[in-house]
């Protein structure tokens, strides 16, 4: 009788593995979430929504994207490693995704997660409003007549841009007050506010303002000039040798389906492909070619894990900035 029951109970285990695998081979067969784990409006929300739009075309179901900000990407980062690994809901991630739990203690991990695509990479920008500095080297004069008086905002406490401007301070010897505020888009306003002199911010983040004249990039963290901007300087033509930016990709909660995971990156893929977001991402001041694989982006995820984790550690030892 025992040996009956248990019959039965291992076959009622493998009966409910059936739909779960039909399932994974039906994906998607209901809308697809995509969670941005910073505010409405900063470069992570726009370059999210922009290639969802098109990639949903190739899903075959409608991809929203929904905003969760707070904790320099925590809670939103918590919120997509404890949801059901089903490739219904997604997260959008960037350098703080591995940042975060080096840091300070979270609730999730970044192995928490399985990069899926890269969807584009934009270097670090020191901005400013036109009117305060008309160039790098006005900034830094200014900067060494006057330590410790200069503000500049960044999105969160040893975010991404913390930690690419700690990179700039220690090369420069320059002395700045470093504004962490909650998320790019309140670190922006801050600037245009006029309530910090400076902020750090991708090329697209305020492309516009810098062609009506309002706002002044002054030095560009990128290995090479941006075609979009031909005449800002690199740091390294300013005697600054650092390279930074952000990355944005998408990722899955650990323990989504082999099949399903393919199919979020075929449709991505595809998107990328499509004229129509180049165009998007073009008009929208992003580069469209920098986007990546599942292959290439689990790559640099994993790269971008040992020298994040190796500036943090620097940080750490000199005592956090």
């Amino acid at each position: 009788m025992k040996l009956t029951r248990r019959i039965a109970s291992l076959l009622a285990a493998a009966l409910m593995l059936i739909p779960a695998a039909g399932f994974a081979a039906d994906y998607p067969t209901k809308p697809v979430r995509i969670v941005v784990p910073f505010a409405a409006g900063g470069a992570a929300d726009i370059t999210t929504r922009l290639a969802a739009k098109i990639a949903e075309k190739y899903l075959g179901q409608p991809v929203t994207v929904e905003n969760r900000p707070g904790g320099g990407g925590a809670t939103g980062y918590s919120e997509v490693a404890r949801s059901r690994p089903d490739g219904y809901t997604l997260s959008e991630v960037g350098p703080s995704v591995v940042i975060a739990p080096l840091t300070r203690r979270t609730n999730f991990q970044t192995e928490s997660f399985v990069p899926v695509v890269n969807m584009v990479y934009e270097p670090e920008t020191i901005a400013c409003l036109s009117k305060r500095f008309k160039s790098w080297e006005e900034l830094v004069e200014f900067s060494k007549a006057n330590p410790g008086s200069i503000k500049v905002s960044v999105s969160g406490a040893m975010a991404s841009d913390h930690l690419a401007i700690l990179r700039v301070l220690k090369k420069t010897g320059l002395k700045w007050v470093v504004v962490p505020t909650n998320g790019s888009s309140q670190a922006m306003t801050a600037m245009l506010g006029g309530h910090v002199d400076l902020t750090t911010v991708s090329p697209s983040e305020l492309s516009e303002q810098v062609r009506s004249g309002e706002v002044n990039y002054l030095i560009t963290l990128a290995a090479a000039r941006l075609a979009e901007f031909p005449d800002l300087p690199i740091a390294s033509e300013k005697g600054v040798d650092v390279v930074d930016g952000p990355w944005r990709g998408i990722v899955v909660p650990k323990g989504t389906p082999e099949d399903v995971i393919a199919k979020i990156e075929d449709a991505f893929v595809k998107a990328f492909h499509d004229p129509e977001f180049t165009e998007a991402y073009t008009k929208a001041g992003l580069p469209a070619d920098m986007w990546m694989d599942r292959k290439g982006f689990t790559e640099m995820f994993k790269k971008q894990q040992e020298e994040i984790a190796a500036v943090v550690a620097d940080v750490d030892v000199k005592g956090k900035k």
